[in-house]
């Protein structure tokens, strides 16, 4: 049998296969080098982006904690333009800015330590292994406004920045990483609880003899028998430490708190924020809309109030007690029923059937404005009560006819001396729109307001660092700061004004929303 040549053949096999194996192994060397690029790729990148967020928490560690608010007389708000977004100086030309150059945009803030503290605190650099990791900043004023605390007489501002961070790192292989923030102080309602007390201990809200909370609307509202009709809903309690539901208290509401936890307080056992055997529905919005039992909210944080400004105008620093008892002691006693205009006041009293009236600012309907009153102390006994007048020339008797309209009169309770500040009994304090915002008392100090009697009482009370006995059968028609907060004598009444959360509002802490970031 004849054979064919086959010589040569085992040669060119390996040939082929030395071929394909150099093809696979240069295949294999080069997804390697491919791999070692892009995990350096992803160090520089990721580097980048660290110095990147570094500088953006820098900057916005200064503007938090460092930077002074514009609306002094240094940098008045007058200077720059707020009907525009970005804000711009009021002859106009560019954003206002802060920090490096970037994206067109140039540092021209209108204060030179500001401009200079900024680039000092958000210019920098950091090591990363062998990489140097350089960071710059600029931040853009995106819009800015001026409240008045809480409808009182202490002006805020509230500020949007848009903070831009660069993180970069040069050489032979360079990367670039842009990250940015949106940096807000933004505007809340002051009066977000039926009542919240500052406290952080036990019984910092205490309802010793039961009571209901639960909301109405003032702005939107039905009566009843002369009063408003409220819901089951949004009676919301808040306090930094604990409430006491007992003798079958209910909160038509949530309770807010940073502690947790139902049961005993203290006795080792630490702060609990729920104790006794009332009721929280947790209802928020409405009927439909409520927190599974115990209906507690977690506060991530204890919640601080300014301090409002109640002491005699020129009654300041060191030195404001002594002043505020010279002014007091010049005053003397107001007559015990007060029909007068806004002004500095002394110790107000009435009792059996007189009736202390406010006035608001102005002497015709056009020109009527809030009107702010400062006393040292206010009592009301018997059947005495105090009310708010209309505007002039509205309301009863007014020619020709026009409805009644009121204004916001505003108390700064001074309470030189201390002791009970507000002796609210008879019949309270009467406010015939149930609108809470139109009667503001704020205190300063850490003496005692008494609410009590039979009366209804419609308004704020802003006392941060005073404690509030409500007592008896007296109901209140709005909210309540203090620092504590005391259910006595009877059960108590809290119909919270829902439309305080849009008429009263304050500026809230410092918040980094929409943070970004890119890849160059």
């Amino acid at each position: 049998m004849k054979r064919s040549n086959q010589k040569g053949v085992a040669l060119i096999f390996a040939m082929i296969f030395i071929l394909v194996l150099s093809v696979t192994a240069a295949t294999l060397m080069f997804l390697s080098q491919s791999e070692t690029w892009s995990s350096m790729n992803y160090r520089l990148m990721t580097q980048s982006r660290y110095g990147a967020e570094a500088g953006l928490h820098a900057a916005a560690n200064y503007m938090m904690n460092s930077y002074t608010l514009p609306g002094s007389a240094g940098d008045p708000l007058s200077a720059y333009k707020l009907t525009v977004s970005p804000v711009t100086l009021a002859a106009g030309g560019s954003p206002i800015a802060l920090g490096a150059a970037m994206n067109g945009i140039s540092s021209n803030y209108p204060v030179g330590t500001v401009l200079t503290n900024f680039n000092t605190a958000s210019q920098g650099s950091l090591t990363g292994g062998s990489n140097n990791v350089n960071y710059s900043v600029s931040a853009e004023l995106m819009s800015m406004r001026q409240i008045n605390q809480c409808g009182l007489s202490q002006p805020l501002t509230a500020q949007l920045w848009k903070l831009t961070s660069h993180g970069d790192i040069t050489g032979t292989r360079s990367a670039e990483v842009e990250v940015s923030a949106l940096l807000e102080l933004h505007v809340t309602p002051c009066y977000q609880y039926a009542g919240f007390a500052t406290g952080n201990g036990c019984g910092s809200i205490s309802f010793n003899s039961g009571g209901t909370i639960d909301s109405y609307n003032s702005s939107n509202m039905t009566l009843s028998g002369g009063s408003p009709v409220t819901q089951n809903y949004e009676g919301n309690l808040g306090s930094n430490g604990n409430v006491n539901t007992a003798n079958g208290t209910t909160i038509n509401g949530t309770f807010s708190s940073p502690d947790t936890g139902v049961g005993a307080c203290g006795g080792g056992a630490g702060v609990d924020a729920l104790t006794g055997g009332g009721t929280v529905t947790g209802c928020s919005m409405s009927t439909t809309s409520c927190l599974p039992a115990p209906g507690l909210v977690h506060l991530p944080q204890p919640v601080t109030f300014v301090p409002p400004a109640s002491d005699y105008p020129g009654c300041t620093g060191a030195g404001a007690a002594v002043c505020d008892a010279t002014k007091d002691s010049a005053l003397g006693s107001a007559p015990n029923t007060l029909v007068s205009p806004p002004g500095l006041y002394g110790d107000i009293s009435a009792a059996g059937n007189q009736v202390v009236t406010l006035n608001p600012a102005g002497t015709t309907p056009a020109n009527c404005a809030s009107a702010v009153y400062y006393v040292n102390s206010i009592s009301l006994k018997g059947n005495a009560s105090l009310t708010i007048a209309p505007c002039p020339g509205t309301g009863p008797g007014s020619n020709p006819p026009l409805p009644a309209a009121y204004m916001p009169v505003i108390v700064n309770i001074v309470g030189s001396g201390g002791g009970t500040v507000l002796d609210a009994g008879g019949n309270g304090i009467a406010n015939p729109s149930f609108n809470s915002s139109l009667i503001q008392f704020q205190y300063s100090g850490a003496g005692l307001i008494n609410l009590h009697g039979n009366g209804a009482t419609a308004a704020v009370i802003y006392a941060p660092n005073a404690t509030v006995d409500l007592k008896g059968n007296g109901t209140v028609y709005g909210s309540v700061i203090a620092s504590q907060i005391n259910g006595i004598g009877g059960p108590v009444t809290i119909h919270y004004d829902r439309a305080l959360s849009a008429n009263l509002v304050t500026v809230g802490n410092w918040t980094l929303d929409t943070f970004t970031w890119s890849k160059y």
